[in-house]
């Protein structure tokens, strides 16, 4: 049921390990998992993980055999983003299959019943390149918090990482709703902290831009999913542009 429930969310094919149900803690443990890439962009998994539990609603799945995920913390994820050629991602279709595909009595879909209601990751990594290029860029302890997630509606989050180079980021905010077509046109409302971040080892820039230099920035950065906006300070040293 988890799988089931988690793959027709994600639109990705979920894998889970052995389980442990708690009694005690309401709580379902999982000791490895992992959810598909796009496979346009890659045959290896998009996320892997040593460690998942969900906290599950217990009377809900002895009596009426539902699955009610109150939480899922994943311990130790280990993240890879893709940015092919045109400029999309590939996370940008998570959840995209599931929208798409066949609607409950009620109208809706897979992805749209799926709710949480305190999402983690801990002790992450995520690792950034190009199709097709073994170049990637490393971001560590990746720590995220995010509540009441689901497609249908903004959710509260909070993400801290280290940056290549050395540096930092953190940010808090509200992210959503979802985009159905395309999960990198959501929208969301931060406020941001960068510190000692070398632009041009993010991953995240095309390096045909040729734009570099070390910035520092606190503010605000907002996005209505096509066009981002940022209010604060930035100072950056070792400007190239």
């Amino acid at each position: 049921m988890l799988e089931r429930d988690l793959t027709g969310a994600l639109g990705r094919t979920v894998a889970i390990g052995n389980l442990s149900l708690s009694i005690f803690t309401d709580s379902v443990s999982v000791d490895s998992f992992s959810v598909a890439d796009d496979p346009a962009f890659s045959a290896a998994p998009f996320l892997t993980a040593q460690r998942l539990s969900a906290g599950v609603a217990l009377l809900p799945l002895i009596f009426s055999k539902r699955l009610d995920i109150t939480s899922l913390t994943i311990t130790d994820p280990r993240i890879t983003l893709l940015r092919a050629a045109s400029g999309r991602w590939n996370y940008s279709s998570l959840g995209a299959a599931s929208n798409a595909g066949a609607a409950t009595p009620s109208g809706s879909t897979a992805a749209n019943n799926f709710s949480v209601g305190k999402l983690r990751l801990v002790d992450g990594a995520i690792t950034v390149g190009e199709a097709g290029n073994r170049r990637t860029r490393q971001y560590s302890s990746v720590q995220m918090e995010a509540g009441n997630v689901s497609y249908a509606s903004s959710f509260p989050l909070q993400l801290s990482a280290a940056t290549p180079g050395g540096g930092s980021v953190r940010m808090d905010g509200k992210v959503g709703p979802i985009a159905a077509a395309d999960a990198s046109l959501t929208p969301f409302d931060l406020t941001l902290h960068v510190k000692n971040f070398n632009l041009a080892s993010t991953g995240f820039l095309d390096p045909s831009t040729g734009i570099g230099g070390v910035l520092a920035f606190d503010g605000t950065l907002a996005s209505d999913g096509r066009q981002a906006t940022s209010r604060g300070q930035v100072q950056v040293e070792k400007v190239r542009l």
